[in-house]
């Protein structure tokens, strides 16, 4: 079971590596972030996530899309050049555990992100969303849960609106106590993906 899990988990970075080429493949002007003209933002993630302090160890090998928009212009007379966005995420992953499983979900987030010159963009970002998971695991005694979240990165300017992410994320699931049982599971991600901004 392990095995074929471990062989899902590189099917999906290998899904998620060939749409990022394709999408840097697309004949899109070479320019660089027209950072205020920015209005919208779109992408796709991989992330690998391993679990800490949990009655056992499970690694998660997640597909992340997420859409947004900007909240506020490029030259805010309070913000300067921070601007604040608002995304909602998806999440659909594999687990691979002593027993093998999986997990699907959406998060609203709110970004600051901050220009470093023409190429770079970094971002603080966090939010609370609702995931299912179905990992036969002491760390997980429920389906239904919570998971707020938070995490920083930087998106490196390719070609057009393209840019490639780069990114930490904790996560946090539980059941916020709905239930008696509720032990609490934490990861550690790394992401790496694709960022479109128009």
């Amino acid at each position: 079971m392990a095995k074929g899990l471990k062989r899902s988990g590189c099917v999906i970075c290998l899904v998620t590596l060939l749409a990022v080429f394709g999408m840097t493949a697309l004949p899109v002007p070479a320019a660089d972030f027209d950072y205020a003209q920015l209005t919208r933002e779109c992408g796709l993630r991989f992330g690998w996530g391993r679990s800490f302090g949990a009655a056992e160890r499970i690694d998660v090998y997640t597909l992340v899309p997420r859409w947004g928009l900007f909240l506020t212009r490029a030259d805010n007379p309070y913000l300067g050049k921070l601007r604040i966005s608002f995304l909602i995420e998806g999440v659909i992953s594999v687990a691979d555990a002593i027993n093998d499983g999986w997990e699907m979900g959406f998060t609203p987030l709110i970004k600051f992100t901050y220009p470093l010159g023409n190429k770079v963009l970094v971002f603080l970002e966090g939010g609370a969303g609702i995931i299912f998971e179905n990992i036969d695991s002491e760390a997980m005694p429920h389906t239904f849960n919570f998971s707020p979240q938070g995490g920083v990165g930087v998106d490196v300017h390719l070609t057009g609106g393209y840019a490639l992410t780069l990114a930490y994320r904790f996560r946090h699931s539980s059941n916020a106590g709905l239930y008696s049982e509720n032990p609490g599971f934490d990861l550690n991600f790394v992401h790496c993906g694709i960022a479109y901004y128009y």
